[in-house]
């Protein structure tokens, strides 16, 4: 079975854990390892996002939250990003519409993320609430949207009509740039990214192999520019295109 088929078994496998919270046993405390909204109907675990501004909103430190991202982090880095986020694969399905069209031109900047991150965290400091999860558009998409299907006699609010305009926004705009959510702005990325240089699980390039035919570069979603990067840049989601698209088989999987 090719990698990317891998990838969508485990992405719709991801997605159904995700909702497992239909079951009240199984609403768990356990941070989710990917952006995915603890406001669903059926999720099953909390936001990592969502989680770390509730603790400071409460000027307490989320000492579990902050463990559970280092353990996911030094064991898979971004892989979750890549592997098991539903907003991901939402990017993914984007990118398929899309068909062959070509992406706009953009830096990597990949410091954005970082910015969101802070700016995040500052605002759920100075606001005591948890702003970042009031345009999320994930929770958009997971929370917002279902709620309101579940529930279509409540009464719809102004944040209501925020997330629609934020969800339509970064749709409009992964048309445009391949992954642009992912490349610039998701906050937990900015943290996965922080553990791939470690991270146990990761991408190997083989120098004796490769012959700098530069594919693994023109096939990445997430538009690394350079091979030393693949698996250790911030920005690598090790979504594993790179690996199954090298004709001389010089990148792979390994475990360190």
């Amino acid at each position: 079975m090719k990698l990317s088929a891998k990838r969508k078994l485990i992405q719709i496998a991801a997605f159904m854990i995700s909702n497992l919270g239909f079951i009240r046993i199984l609403k768990t405390g356990f941070v989710c390892p990917f952006l995915y909204c603890h406001g669903c109907p059926f999720a099953a675990f909390g936001c990592p996002i969502g989680v770390l501004q509730n603790f400071i909103t409460y000027g307490q430190i989320p000492f579990f939250a902050i463990g559970s991202l280092g353990v996911y982090g030094a064991l898979a880095g971004r892989v979750f990003c890549g592997w098991a986020c539903p907003f991901g694969a939402l990017h993914d399905l984007v990118s398929y519409l899309k068909g062959g069209k070509k992406s706009l031109k953009t830096p990597r900047c990949w410091y954005v993320k970082y910015v969101v991150l802070l700016v995040a965290l500052v605002l759920a400091w100075i606001t005591l609430d948890t702003v970042f999860c009031m345009f999320c558009p994930s929770g958009s998409l997971f929370a917002a949207l279902p709620f309101y299907l579940l529930h279509p006699n409540s009464p719809v609010g102004t944040f209501f009509y925020i997330h629609i305009l934020t969800l339509a926004i970064t749709l409009i705009l992964a048309y445009l740039v391949v992954h642009f959510w992912c490349r610039y702005l998701c906050p937990l990325g900015a943290i996965h990214g922080m553990f791939n240089k470690v991270s146990l699980l990761n991408i190997r390039l083989d120098e004796k192999k490769c012959t700098e035919c530069e594919v693994c570069l023109k096939v990445c979603p997430m538009g690394i520019d350079k091979m030393h990067d693949i698996g250790r840049s911030t920005d690598c989601t090790m979504c594993g295109r790179c690996v199954e698209n090298c004709p001389e088989n010089a990148l792979s999987f390994v475990m360190k």
